[in-house]
């Protein structure tokens, strides 16, 4: 009788041991799912908020930028020129990004950067090009632009195809930059994760009973 006790009990734990395993491995996986999903999502997705649209000689242009509320620090501007006539999306243009800041950022707030970001010089905010190979839309010309702190800047997209030259402006109103712990956070989420990931595996393996000789 106890043997078949002990028969059928260590089945049911063995049972227990596989299941918990199970659910372990599946948080572990969600969890590094998570972070992948969150750092390709952050890898600026195509269009975002129209900033302009309208027309301009030949070219009718839409200016999108993300986040869709701009704020200091990296902004992803993208461009989709059309032809005018027939709004066919021209592929063969060259198209540049001029930034300045306007009067009145008295009040502006700097955006904070990592220590090895800060020491670097800053990319430069005139003549930004912007091409196609940005985004996964090959309709869109875009770049990544680093503002370094908030207020009113004048955006210029300037477009030149063959011997036309065209460029459209408009104002971008950015807000003070978010907490620096709250703009890096992705920064620091791999090293916990995988921490949390050990110690799980670890109680895993712990709770696994013994084979049965």
């Amino acid at each position: 009788m106890r043997i078949a006790l002990g028969l059928g009990i260590r089945p049911a734990r063995l049972r227990v041991g596989l299941a918990r395993a199970r659910v372990i491995s599946t948080a572990i996986a969600t969890l590094i799912f998570c972070a992948l999903s969150f750092f390709t999502g952050t890898s600026w997705a195509d269009g975002g908020a129209i900033q302009f649209q309208g027309d301009t000689g030949r070219f009718h242009v839409t200016v999108f930028t993300l986040p869709p509320i701009l704020s200091a620090g990296v902004v992803d501007v993208t461009v989709l020129v059309q032809d005018r006539s027939n709004l066919n999306p021209l592929l063969d243009a060259t198209v540049t990004l001029d930034l300045t800041a306007q009067g009145g950022n008295d009040l502006r707030k700097e955006a904070w950067s990592p220590p090895c970001c800060a020491m670097s010089k800053a990319a430069p905010l005139t003549g930004v090009p912007a091409r196609l190979d940005h985004a996964e839309n090959r309709l869109l010309y875009g770049a990544l632009v680093q503002i370094p702190y908030s207020g009113t800047w004048q955006l210029n997209v300037n477009i030149q195809r063959d011997i036309e030259r065209e460029s459209v402006r408009m104002l971008l109103k950015l807000n003070p930059p978010a907490p620096a712990p709250l703009t890096y956070w992705h920064l620091f989420i791999l090293p916990p994760l995988g921490v949390i990931g050990f110690i799980l595996n670890q109680k895993a393996r712990r709770r696994k009973p013994p084979r049965s000789g």
